[in-house]
């Protein structure tokens, strides 16, 4: 995965320190912030206001917010769809323009955008890498004995791998959630490739959610690893006869 493609201009006052976009049927947009520049004046500055719920929240929940809605509209523009404003259902799931499909992640300090208009269910997730003890401590809940195996023979210190894991299984659930609207345990998917040269893995579900995502279908992803954060993307099929939510 490589984020080399274009460059979007950051707007004024040093928050938003970088922000590139890689085009395609799946365009995916990434954004760092400096939580330490960020101030109030942004929102009603970038005409982003925030919601009142929002309001008194702790600094960097307010900044994550307002990076995550500029990267969405910057996106969005590049799509014909001008000023546009994410906002929420009431299961906290974002409300996308008419046919557009797209995820969200941020994580400290990074905001990453997923979008297509082809029939495909989409994922994006963005981690900050966990500390050894909590890959351990959560091993028994987000892999298999197989997979532990399968990451541990990767040339990887096993809290990178482990958040490897993590992120793929999440933006799995995020591309998987507006077909099926149904709870997935992170075991009942699993990995069966990753190629850390090619950025590429595949997984496998091990559950029947649907008459389209039965146990055994094969999803492919594609991540980026760096020393502290971890991007994966999972895009794959679906009828096209079902609409964007």
């Amino acid at each position: 995965m490589n984020l080399q493609n274009r460059s979007l201009p950051p707007p004024s006052g040093g928050f938003i320190v970088s922000a590139q976009l890689r085009v395609g049927d799946c365009a995916l947009a990434q954004a760092r912030f400096d939580l330490s520049r960020y101030e109030e004046r942004f929102a009603a500055d970038w005409n982003l206001p925030v919601p009142p719920a929002l309001r008194q929240a702790v600094k960097k929940r307010r900044a994550e917010y307002l990076a995550s809605r500029w990267l969405a509209r910057e996106v969005m523009g590049r799509f014909g769809i001008p000023d546009f404003l994410l906002q929420n259902h009431c299961d906290r799931s974002p409300i996308w323009p008419t046919g557009m499909r797209a995820s969200l992640s941020h994580t400290d300090g990074a905001v990453a955008l997923a979008v297509t208009q082809q029939p495909r269910c989409i994922g994006v997730d963005i981690e900050s890498v966990m500390s050894l003890r909590t890959a351990e401590e959560t091993a028994s809940v987000l892999m298999s004995a197989e997979e532990e195996a399968r990451l541990c023979a990767l040339p990887l210190p096993f809290s990178s791998a482990a958040t490897l894991l993590f992120s793929l299984k999440e933006s799995l659930y995020k591309a998987l959630w507006p077909q099926l609207h149904q709870p997935m345990d992170f075991l009942q998917a699993s990995l069966l490739e990753a190629d850390l040269a090619a950025g590429k893995a595949v997984l496998a579900l091990n559950h029947s959610f649907s008459a389209e995502f039965t146990a055994g279908t094969r999803l492919e992803a594609e991540f980026q690893l760096e020393a502290d954060r971890v991007l994966t993307l999972l895009t794959h099929p679906v009828a096209g006869n079902k609409k964007p939510a």
